[in-house]
């Protein structure tokens, strides 16, 4: 392949080259899947993928490939050998859709939660909000964890434990040691938080998240705000923000924009991709009703190299 074809991108490390084709029948017409392979100079291998599904390494001394890897490579390989013999246009819609990244409003995939008027609504109470706050940084573990209950008050869940009890039942866990402090020593809950509050667990991850996912977190106040996080948990987050708004207590939200954007649905998204937000997000093709509204990468062909006179 090498031979054929100038690398897209090259440095210490790596020799790259996108894009390459697979042809493929869909219902009867033709279409393309974007492929495309890396050198990886270290290790002395190579890296094939196909484009939004992942790939495959080669490196010497491996055990032959399976028969399906060998004969999708080998179609790459025998395409890309017409492309450069006699080549043909390929455009966005000569693309198998299910191989190609896009973008497009969230309304266009699902039905929006919230109205554009409820939305502008909180926003305008959580800005009069931030005239608020608190006399002083320096609060007890009650403090903290009181305000840590009204988030589990807002999204319904029991509070029928002590402060520490119920943070236990609903947080992440990862404490780093902050549930043994006193509950009414302001000083020991801001010597931990200086020192021992960044241990590599998540002690500010109130509603723990799942597997891969995030929880909401709510960071105790700096410069006389609480921060609050939404991460993947939006419907919780956005229930909390509410309440915090209802009983007027000072606090950050820098992603409620985003968030509102989400519940309306003009948030912008990935398709076939990770979302940059919330941040396990993950729309596929097939999942968009109006499909039309996408708008798709630029997909640009590999170059290829002079054929021989």
């Amino acid at each position: 392949m090498e031979n054929y074809i100038y690398p897209t991108r090259e440095d210490d490390y790596v020799r790259c080259y996108f894009y390459l084709f697979l042809p493929v029948k869909v219902k009867n017409k033709l279409k393309f899947v974007p492929t495309g392979f890396c050198y990886l100079k270290e290790s002395d291998e190579y890296e094939f993928f196909v484009h939004t599904k992942g790939g495959i390494k080669i490196g010497k001394g491996d055990e032959e490939l399976p028969a399906c890897y060998n004969s999708l490579i080998m179609r790459v390989y025998e395409f890309m050998k017409l492309q450069h013999q006699d080549p043909i246009f390929i455009s966005t819609d000569d693309i198998y859709k299910h191989y190609l990244v896009g973008e497009v409003k969230l309304k266009y995939v699902t039905k929006p939660k919230m109205s554009n008027e409820e939305a502008k609504q909180i926003l305008k109470q959580y800005k009069d909000n931030s005239k608020n706050k608190l006399p002083s940084d320096d609060i007890t573990l009650r403090d903290y964890l009181e305000v840590v209950k009204i988030v589990y008050e807002a999204n319904g869940l029991k509070v029928d434990k002590d402060l520490k009890e119920l943070y236990k039942s609903y947080a992440d866990g990862r404490d780093c040691g902050m549930i043994d402090l006193p509950l009414d020593d302001k000083e020991a809950f801001k010597i931990w938080r200086n020192s021992k509050a960044h241990c590599g667990g998540h002690p500010f991850e109130i509603i723990r998240g799942g597997f891969i996912t995030y929880g909401v977190y709510l960071y105790p106040p700096r410069e006389g705000r609480y921060t609050i996080i939404a991460n993947d948990f939006i419907e919780e987050y956005i229930n909390a923000v509410k309440e915090f708004l209802r009983r007027k207590i000072p606090f950050r939200a820098p992603d409620l924009i985003d968030v509102l954007k989400y519940l309306t649905g003009e948030l912008i998204v990935k398709v076939n991709d990770y979302s940059d937000s919330p941040k396990h997000l993950f729309i596929l093709y097939s999942e968009v009703e109006n499909k039309r509204k996408i708008k798709w990468e630029e997909i640009r062909e590999v170059n290829y190299r002079r054929r021989a006179k």
